[in-house]
């Protein structure tokens, strides 16, 4: 498994093609709370990636640390090749609300 992304509140960790390919779609990548592109994480599932998600528990309660984003190697060019085409319907349907 390629690591793509460990996303962490006010820190964020990514493969620089991923960064570099979120950047250039023109999404926010601060939405949520501190975690860098966290909101688009059922487009990186749909395009072929794992999440895989770090909570410590501290007796009774536990606290959310972040998340990982891995690629099987084979899938990895088909995930480039998809996700671009899910991001480009975000946007696309921002432009239809205006």
């Amino acid at each position: 498994m390629k690591q793509l992304a460990h996303i962490r509140i006010d820190h964020s960790d990514y493969d620089p093609r991923l960064w570099r390919l979120l950047e250039e779609s023109g999404l926010e990548h601060d939405d949520f709370e501190g975690l860098d592109y966290f909101s688009l994480l059922p487009f990186f599932v749909l395009a072929g990636a794992s999440v895989r998600s770090h909570v410590r528990a501290h007796g009774d309660h536990t606290h959310f640390e972040g998340v990982t984003i891995e690629i099987p190697e084979e899938l990895e060019a088909a995930f480039f090749d998809v996700l671009p085409e899910l991001l480009a319907q975000l946007t696309e349907e921002d432009e239809h609300h205006r």
